[in-house]
Parts: C-alpha cells; sequence; structure tokens
C-alpha cells in the first residue's frame, strides 16, 4: 500500500501535472494515448524488492509481469516495453541470464523490446515501461457502485507468504514443499491479461491487487465513498496455504493475506444481473460487497467481526 508519505508527495508534487484526459488523473493502473496505446510504469530496486543474490532469469520475468498485470487490470493487449537498467559491475552470466527471462516471456506474452538505457549503478535498479492496445473498451473507472458486489479472480496470500518467509520477517510456520510453491508464487506471478479482456464492459472497476487486498479495496472504498465489507472466510486460499493456517497463528496469516500484497489478482465488482452471472464463473470468487458508508468492514464469517489491526505493507 502507498504510505501516508507516498501519497503525499504525489497529490502535492505531481497530481498537479497529470492534469490531462490521458492520465485519468492517476486514479487507474495506466495511461492511454492517442485512444489506442496503454502505458504503465513499474521499477524493482535491490535491498527494496529483492536481494543480490536472487536469480536474474526469474528477476526479469517478475519486472515484465508486474507491468503485464497492469495492462491486464485495464484490459488491454500486451504489445511491447522499454527497459531502464542500472547495475554495478555485474558479469556477463547475470546479464545472460537477465535477458533470457526477459526473452522467454517476451515470447510467452508476445512482447516487443522498444530500446531503453542502461547505467552504472551501486545498487541493482530494473525500470520498465510497458504498453498495450486498446480493445473496443478499457477499464477506466475507479469507482465502484453501491450495491456492488466485491469479486477476486483467484486465491491471494500465496505471493505475500513467500515473501515474508523470504525475508524472514514474521516466523512462519512451513512444510519445506508450500515454501518452494510460496517462493514461486512470489517470484513468478501470473498476469490476468485474459480475465481483464473477458471482464470489458461487466465491471464497474478493475484493478490488480498489487499492494494487498485490503489496501486496494480501501482506496476505491475512499474514491467511491463507499464501506465495503469483505469476509475471510470467502477468501480463496491454496490448498499449500490452507496447509500452512492450520500450523500458525490464524490472525499473522491472515494480516498477511490481507495486507501483504504481491498477489497480482484482478480485483473487480459488479451488481445485479452482471453479478449473478460472474459468480457462476468458474474461478472468480465473491468476497464482499459495497454499501453506504465509508471505509472498510471485515468480517470472519457473516457473524463474527475480524478485530484484529491489518498491518499494511509499503515499499517506501
Amino acid at each position: 500500500m502507498m504510505s501516508k508519505r507516498e501519497l503525499q508527495i504525489i497529490n502535492k508534487f505531481f497530481l498537479p501535472l497529470a492534469k490531462n484526459k490521458e492520465s485519468f488523473g492517476l486514479s487507474t493502473d495506466a495511461a492511454l494515448l492517442n485512444n489506442n496505446l496503454v502505458v504503465s510504469s513499474d521499477m524493482m530496486i535491490e535491498g527494496t524488492h529483492f536481494k543480490k543474490n536472487h536469480d536474474p532469469e526469474k528477476l526479469a520475468q517478475k519486472l515484465l509481469r508486474i507491468n503485464l498485470s497492469d495492462l491486464a487490470a485495464m484490459g488491454s493487449k500486451p504489445y511491447g516495453y522499454i527497459l531502464n537498467l542500472a547495475i554495478p559491475n555485474t558479469s556477463d552470466f547475470w546479464l545472460k541470464k537477465f535477458s533470457d527471462g526477459l526473452l522467454k516471456d517476451s515470447k510467452k506474452f508476445k512482447l516487443k523490446l522498444f530500446g531503453g538505457d542502461i547505467s552504472n549503478a551501486p545498487k541493482i535498479f530494473l525500470g520498465l515501461t510497458i504498453f498495450g492496445k486498446k480493445k473496443k473498451k478499457l477499464h477506466t473507472s475507479a469507482f465502484a457502485c453501491d450495491k456492488s458486489d466485491i469479486f477476486v479472480s483467484g486465491n491471494l496470500g500465496d505471493a505475500a507468504i513467500g515473501y515474508n518467509i523470504l525475508y524472514d520477517f514474521k516466523k512462519i510456520n512451513c512444510k519445506e514443499y508450500d515454501k518452494k510453491y510460496f517462493y514461486d508464487k512470489y517470484f513468478l506471478p501470473d498476469p490476468k491479461i485474459n480475465i481483464g479482456f473477458k471482464l470489458l464492459g461487466k465491471v464497474d472497476f478493475c484493478t490488480d491487487i498489487s499492494d494487498g487486498i485490503y489496501s486496494e479495496i480501501s482506496n476505491v472504498s475512499d474514491k467511491s465513498n463507499l464501506e465495503a465489507v469483505i469476509f475471510l472466510d470467502k477468501i480463496p486460499l491454496s490448498l499449500n496455504l490452507k496447509r500452512t493456517l492450520k500450523i500458525n497463528n490464524f490472525n499473522k496469516i491472515f494480516n498477511i493475506i490481507l495486507g501483504g500484497g504481491e498477489d497480482y489478482q484482478l480485483l473487480f465488482s459488479a451488481k445485479g444481473k452482471q453479478s449473478e452471472n460472474l459468480q457462476k464463473v468458474s474461478g472468480f470468487h465473491k468476497v464482499g460487497y459495497f454499501r453506504r458508508g465509508k471505509g472498510v468492514k471485515v468480517m470472519k464469517n457473516k457473524l463474527e467481526k475480524y478485530s484484529q489491526k491489518i498491518e499494511i505493507f509499503s515499499h517506501f
């Protein structure tokens, strides 16, 4: 989630520069140029997002995929990217593996490299600007509707658990075979591009869950001036996470699931007939609803409120 300081910086210094229709007031996952080209950008920094000894092939794949997730949230078709790379005196082996990762996912997602820049730096800095093409429509709304149902496109929490185990932020008991699964989910997110297409014209808004479901819903709730109610027993979990939940403190694990981020599933809402249709789609999960009010109310189930303070993770 964006920290208060991060939001303050953006609103004070950069939002005044984005008073144009292309940027959507910095409220969506990307900008739209010439009514056709969707553009988004993201970065990964050594020591903040990854460690120096992490596999460069997976770093390259993750860099592409977190940007592709923004295109998925807009419902656009991947087209190409510009890469900015700042590195220490790195061996050709590291660069070969990094470029192999780019090549692998460029083929997988049919992407072209358009150019970029490279420089020397004390730490590794990875920056990527991605371009997508608009179909007939885009997800440009950042607002929910009263009485709309809240959905997610798949399991939550796996990547956040992997991140916490990797950096040992919280002591988590975990089977070794589950640990590998969580690491893979953290390093290799699966951008929901086809789902983004399918939701066009059917939902109030659509965004990817990069900063944790609690943070993302809070942002939509604030902008929409509505209260969001979500239920922990409705949040979809992998079998690996269910096993891990059983041998750990319930509140500790769900705090990570709610606030940890890195899921890159899609979050969206719909009401009426559209909601009924979406509830019939395999893989879509209704986790709550919007109503008049403010903020986010978290329930363990229909009867019991979740009273724990949710710790929101921020890279800033």
